[in-house]
C-alpha cells in the first residue's frame, strides 16, 4: 500500500514538475544558461520527497557557507565562482520548492521553511564591480564601475546608485548601492571614491631660455608662469644674475599646489662681452725732443682693460750713433720713449746751396741739413697700441708721436750755441694758497722794427694774489717765416720772474730781409726794380729786335705792401700754487730801410746787438 502510494506521488509530482519546468523555462531570471536549468530540472523530477528533503537541506547549507565565505574573500576571480554556484544553488531550491509545493501544500511548506530556518527575510548581496576604494586624479573623468545584486530566493535583483563624485576637489566621495528584493527586503554596499592631486603644477617660462645678455647692462627677467589642475599657483625665482661678471647663470622657478606637489622650471642667463673697448685719447702726440715722458693713451670699456704696444716706425738716423728710440706702453697707457729720441740724429734731407744774390755776391756751401730746421717739420714715430679686456675683446689705433725740435740747427752742448740748463737749491718760506686763476691783461699782438731784440712786456694778475704772491712766465716754441739758406731763425724767449717777469724778447734780433724772397715779388715792385743790362742778362726776343735788361733779383711782397715779418709763441703764466694760463702771442716784425738796407750793400742803415742771459731759480712763492 506504502509503494503504491509513493507511486501515486511519484507520478504525480512528475507532472507538476514537468508544467513548472515549461513555465519556469519561460522565465529564466537565476542567471543560468537554459541547459543548466532544464538539467536541475530533470535532476529533481527525478527525485523521491524524502531525496528532495535531503538535497534541500545540503543545499541550504552549502548557501549559508558561501554567503559566508563571499562576505570574507577580496579576490574578484574567488567573488565570481562563489556568484556563479550561488546562481545554481538558488535555482534548483526554488525548483525543489515548487516540486514541495505541488506534493505537500503551502501549509507543509511553511512548517517545512520553519523548521529548517528558511525563509524570505533574507535582503539580497550586493557585489560592487571595480576597485573598492577607488581613485580618480584631480580634474580626471570618473566612470563608476556599478554593482550587481543576488537574491537567494529571488536570483539577481535591480541595484541603485547614490552618491556623486567632484573630480574638480581632493577628497573622499561615498557612492551608495542599494538593492530590494520582491519580498522587500533591502540590502546596501558603499564605495569609497578618493580624488587625489598627484601631479605637479606646469611651470612655463616667459621669454627666451637661454637668454643672453650684454656684460655691464641691466637684466630684466621675463618670469614664468603655473598651471595646476587645483587652480592658480604662485612660482617663486631662486637664483641671482651678475650682470657686471661674464659667466652663465641659473634662475629655478618653482610652484607648489595645494596637495606639495612641486613643479620646476629653469632658465638659463649668459652674461657675455663682446664689445670691444673704444679710444678715447687722442692718436697724436706732440712732444719735445731729449724727453721720454709723452701721455697717456685712454679707452673706455665696462671691464677692466690692458694696453700693449706694436714695433716702431721712426726716422733714420745718422750713422746707427744712436739707439733707435722706441714707444713703449705700460698695462694701463702710459707712454713714453725707451730712449729719449733726439731731433739732430736724423739723417739730413736737404743740401745748403746759396744762390747769387740782388749784388751778384755767390757763396756756395754744400752743407748737409735738415729741412725741419726751416720748416718746423716734426720727428715722428708711429706705432700701433691694442686695447684689450678680459673677454679678449680688442681694438687698435695707431698712435703717432711728433717730436719737435728744441734750440735750432745745433743744441748738442758740445758744439752748438743753444743753451743749457742747471739744477740749483734754495729755501723760501711762504703759504700757498689757491688764489685763482691768472689773467692775461697785455696784447697777444706786438710791433716792433726789425733787428731788434726788445719786444714788450707780457702781464698776467690775479686779482684775489697778496703782495707775496708772484706769477711766472714760460714760453713754447716759435713759429716763424723761412730764413734764406743757414741763417739761424729768431727765437721769442720771455724773462722767467723777477723784476723783469713776463719781459718779451727775440734771442736773435730778427732781420727782414733774410726772408724768402721770390721772382714774382720783384716783378710786381713799381720802384726800386733792379735790372741787369750785361749781354748774359739780355733778352733779345722782342718783335723790335731790341734787347731789354731783364731782372736778376728776387723780392719781398713786404717791400710793396708793409706785410709784416710775423713770429707766434704761446706764453703760459703760472700761479705759486700751479694754477697755469695761455696765451697765443704774435710779434709783427716791421721792414726798415726798403728793398736793401743791408750795412755792407744797401742804402739804408742797420744795426745789430747781441745779448745772452741766463737765470737759475728754483719756484718763489
Amino acid at each position: 500500500m506504502n509503494n503504491f502510494n509513493n507511486s501515486k506521488f511519484a507520478l504525480f509530482a512528475a507532472f507538476i514538475l514537468t508544467t513548472a519546468s515549461i513555465y519556469t523555462e519561460a522565465s529564466n531570471s537565476f542567471g543560468i544558461s537554459d541547459s543548466d536549468l532544464n538539467f536541475i530540472e530533470n535532476k529533481v523530477d527525478s527525485m523521491k520527497y524524502s531525496e528532495m528533503i535531503s538535497t534541500r537541506s545540503s543545499l541550504l547549507a552549502e548557501r549559508s557557507n558561501l554567503q559566508e565565505s563571499q562576505q570574507n574573500t577580496q579576490s574578484p576571480a574567488q567573488n565570481k565562482s562563489i556568484n556563479e554556484r550561488l546562481k545554481v544553488i538558488t535555482a534548483e531550491l526554488s525548483t525543489i520548492q515548487k516540486a514541495l509545493l505541488v506534493l505537500v501544500g503551502a501549509g507543509a511548506i511553511s512548517a517545512l521553511t520553519s523548521d529548517d530556518g528558511y525563509d524570505d527575510n533574507v535582503p539580497p548581496v550586493i557585489t560592487i564591480t571595480g576597485a573598492n576604494p577607488a581613485t580618480v586624479e584631480l580634474g580626471g573623468t570618473y566612470s563608476d564601475g556599478g554593482a550587481t545584486a543576488f537574491d537567494a530566493n529571488h536570483g539577481s535583483t535591480a541595484v541603485t546608485a547614490s552618491g556623486s563624485v567632484d573630480t574638480n576637489s581632493v577628497g573622499a566621495y561615498i557612492v551608495t548601492y542599494s538593492a530590494t528584493d520582491l519580498s522587500g527586503n533591502t540590502a546596501s554596499a558603499s564605495r569609497t571614491v578618493n580624488v587625489v592631486d598627484t601631479t605637479a603644477p606646469v611651470v612655463t617660462l616667459l621669454g627666451r631660455n637661454p637668454e643672453t645678455t650684454q656684460f655691464g647692462s641691466t637684466y630684466n627677467d621675463a618670469g614664468a608662469t603655473a598651471t595646476d589642475a587645483s587652480g592658480t599657483v604662485e612660482v617663486v625665482t631662486t637664483g641671482t644674475v651678475d650682470s657686471d661678471t661674464v659667466g652663465e647663470y641659473t634662475l629655478t622657478y618653482t610652484a607648489t599646489d595645494a596637495s606639495g606637489n612641486v613643479g620646476t622650471a629653469t632658465r638659463t642667463v649668459k652674461i657675455i662681452d663682446n664689445q670691444a673697448p673704444v679710444f678715447t685719447s687722442s692718436s697724436t702726440f706732440t712732444v719735445d725732443e731729449n724727453i721720454t715722458a709723452i701721455g697717456n693713451v685712454t679707452a673706455t670699456d665696462k671691464d677692466t682693460i690692458t694696453f700693449t704696444i706694436g714695433a716702431t716706425t721712426g726716422p733714420a738716423l745718422v750713422n746707427d750713433q744712436m739707439a733707435q728710440s722706441k714707444l713703449v706702453i705700460t698695462s694701463t697707457g702710459a707712454l713714453s720713449f725707451d730712449t729719449a729720441p733726439d731731433y739732430d740724429m736724423q739723417v739730413p734731407d736737404v743740401l745748403l746751396n746759396s744762390e747769387p744774390d740782388a749784388f751778384n755776391t755767390v757763396g756756395f756751401q754744400n752743407n748737409r741739413s735738415l729741412s725741419g730746421y726751416k720748416t718746423g717739420a716734426t720727428m715722428n714715430f708711429t706705432a700701433t697700441v691694442t686695447v684689450t679686456d678680459p673677454s679678449g675683446n680688442a681694438s687698435t689705433q695707431d698712435i703717432t708721436v711728433q717730436v719737435r725740435d728744441i734750440g735750432g740747427v745745433d743744441d748738442d752742448t758740445g758744439t752748438g750755441t743753444g743753451t743749457g740748463t742747471g739744477t740749483g737749491t734754495g729755501t723760501a718760506t711762504g703759504t700757498n694758497l689757491d688764489i685763482g686763476v691768472p689773467v692775461f691783461t697785455s696784447s697777444d699782438v706786438f710791433v716792433v722794427n726789425e733787428n731788434e731784440t726788445t719786444v714788450g712786456n707780457v702781464v698776467a694778475t690775479i686779482a684775489a694774489a697778496p703782495a707775496t704772491q708772484f706769477i711766472t712766465y714760460t714760453i713754447g716754441a716759435t713759429t716763424g717765416p723761412a730764413i734764406q739758406g743757414d741763417q739761424a731763425a729768431s727765437n721769442l724767449m720771455i724773462e722767467l720772474d723777477g723784476a723783469n717777469a713776463g719781459g718779451l724778447y727775440f734771442d736773435i734780433a730778427p732781420d727782414y730781409d733774410l726772408q724768402v724772397p721770390s721772382y714774382a715779388a720783384a716783378l710786381a715792385q713799381e720802384e726800386g726794380r733792379l735790372f741787369d743790362s750785361r749781354e748774359a742778362y739780355l733778352d733779345c726776343t722782342a718783335q723790335e729786335l731790341l734787347c731789354e735788361e731783364t731782372l736778376r733779383t728776387k723780392s719781398l711782397d713786404g717791400y710793396r705792401t708793409g706785410a709784416t715779418m710775423n713770429f707766434t709763441a704761446t706764453v703760459t703764466a703760472t700761479s705759486a700754487t700751479g694754477i697755469t694760463s695761455t696765451q697765443n702771442i704774435t710779434v709783427q716784425v716791421r721792414d726798415i730801410g726798403g728793398v736793401d738796407d743791408n750795412t755792407g750793400t744797401g742804402t739804408g742803415t742797420g744795426t745789430g746787438t747781441g745779448t745772452g742771459t741766463g737765470t737759475n731759480t728754483v719756484g718763489a712763492v
